[in-house]
This record gives C-alpha cells, structure tokens and sequence, in this order.
C-alpha cells in the first residue's frame, strides 16, 4: 500500500489510492509528524512525500 503526505489548502493531507484524508496537522508543521502520524495510521505501508 502507498500512503502520499501531501500539502493541500494550508493542511497536510495523506492521499491512499483514489481516498484523500486530512490530517490535524498545518502545512507550517514539521513534515517528520506527519510522516510518524501516517506510519500509526497504515503500519507498513510506503510513505511518498509529494510538494
């Protein structure tokens, strides 16, 4: 499975298959949160960052 962290509209978002999720974080936080948020949420799957 492929979860891609994304910037959209001054939030973070995580776009897995055609399903895009908002996350509680502000794009002006630190990208490594998202990343451990993402790695909770869908253990094992593979985190692709996007600008």
């Amino acid at each position: 499975m492929d979860v891609i962290i994304q910037k959209i509209n001054g939030l973070w978002h995580l776009i897995v298959g055609s399903c895009q999720i908002r996350t509680p974080f502000l794009e002006t936080q630190h990208r490594s949160l998202v990343v451990a948020y993402a790695r909770q949420v869908y253990p094992g799957a593979k985190i692709l960052e996007r600008d």
